[in-house]
């Protein structure tokens, strides 16, 4: 990662994190009066800063998961030179049987009446062909154009998603290799719930079920995705340096000015 992207990663969190201090201290601010009438008894238990610090975590939270990790996967991927866009829309036209066939393949890992297996369900759907086509439109949360062509779609999800949001990404994905078997979609989680190395069904195991996780090669979590869209095996740890001295700055700016600790 060069300077200049990690100046640009560093300017858009710090945008984010004055949009939240302002609503919380300026546009929306803590009201106790509030909790009072919404939990009497909690109220009454525990010191007026963890609600303060709950309510923070809600609108910090919603933030991160309005787009700040596509934005900044995006900004990243510019920084290798490649072209990249959130929100990204793929027109493009199937064969009905490779459609068909995809949703029978989720239906079957839907009610376990088949494993999931990333490589042998692409073999499978691009088996087949005729001459019915279908108009398909794929909204992928970031697209990566590689300057030797390759082209990357990427899914990004909590990194807890639910059943249905994982049948969407697979869906997506699916179609777009239906479409282009030279297309490459990952279902994209930010990071490891159970922590970087450990094994990710520590934590969840929701995703099992469309997804192995552990060895299908669409699935890119934590470093493994970062590193992916850096081009590089430092980014994840680059990363995570940005985020830490940004970090610093606003948690003494949380203490003081909405907390109220000195």
């Amino acid at each position: 990662m060069n300077q200049l992207t990690e100046e640009r990663i560093t300017h858009h969190l710090n945008k984010v994190m004055d949009r939240i201090i302002k609503k919380r201290t300026k546009d929306e601010p803590f009201n106790e009066e509030d909790v009072i009438k919404q939990n009497p008894f909690g109220y009454r238990l525990v010191p007026i800063e963890v609600w303060k610090g709950s309510k923070f975590e809600r609108s910090f939270v919603t933030a991160l998961g309005q787009g700040i990790f596509e934005q900044i996967a995006k900004i990243i991927a510019e920084g290798t030179g490649s072209k990249a866009s959130n929100q990204h829309d793929t027109h493009f036209t199937i064969n009905s049987w490779r459609l068909e066939k995809i949703e029978e393949i989720l239906s079957g890992l839907r009610l376990k009446r088949r494993k999931p297996d990333w490589e042998n369900e692409i073999k499978e759907i691009l088996l087949l062909d005729n001459t019915k086509y279908e108009d398909v439109v794929v909204k992928s949360d970031l697209y990566i154009k590689r300057p030797d062509g390759n082209e990357e779609f990427y899914s990004f999800k909590t990194v807890k998603p639910n059943l249905d949001q994982t049948e969407r990404a697979k869906r997506d994905m699916l179609r777009l290799i239906a479409a282009n078997a030279n297309y490459q979609p990952y279902f994209a989680l930010p990071f490891n719930p159970a922590g970087e190395g450990n094994q990710y069904s520590q934590a969840h195991k929701m995703p099992y079920k469309l997804f192995d996780m552990d060895s299908d090669s669409s699935v890119l979590i934590g470093a493994a995705l970062w590193n992916k869209i850096g081009n590089d095996k430092n980014t994840y740890n680059q990363l995570i340096n940005i985020f830490d001295k940004v970090g610093k700055k606003y948690s003494n700016m949380i203490r003081e000015d909405y907390l109220g600790i000195d």
